[in-house]
């Protein structure tokens, strides 16, 4: 999705024809959990933020699974995001559940691995695919309208 994303955000993003949101997956245990927290927390401060604690996570994937809350807050500040309102929000179970509560119904949709992208509720795609895959089932969707 990486190498796709740009191509959607400049073209159907950009023109209002598709919406790129995240939702968490939780398949890795409590490392799971954190990153999403992270994501949403940094997102609570501003959307941008999210994308960026996302690619944050995504280019130190290897240290996920043993990162303590130190890990994360030095990723927040990297991103310039206010360290106090990080931690209040990264520490409250409120934001936890929240995480929780929409794995639980990514899971009773179906959904059970990553990357997968739901079309409009018309369907899915599942992995990573090329631009032209998305352009065209987005295109498909629009003359269901």
């Amino acid at each position: 999705m990486q190498g796709t994303e740009p191509e959607l955000l400049a073209n159907e993003i950009a023109n209002g024809d598709a919406q790129l949101i995240f939702w968490p997956v939780i398949n890795h245990g409590n490392p799971s959990v954190y990153a999403s927290v992270s994501m949403e927390c940094a997102g609570q401060q501003d959307l941008k933020a999210a994308w960026d604690m996302h690619g944050a996570l995504f280019n130190n994937l290897s240290a996920l699974y043993s990162a303590d809350l130190e890990f994360y807050i030095g990723l927040a500040n990297n991103i310039g995001l206010d360290q106090d309102q990080f931690v209040a929000c990264y520490g409250d179970q409120a934001t936890v559940d929240h995480i929780m509560t929409l794995d639980g119904i990514r899971r009773e949709r179906g959904i059970t691995g990553q990357p997968i992208f739901d079309i409009a509720g018309e369907g899915f795609i599942i992995g990573a695919q090329p631009y032209e895959v998305f352009a065209e089932a987005i295109a498909y969707v629009k003359t269901l309208e």
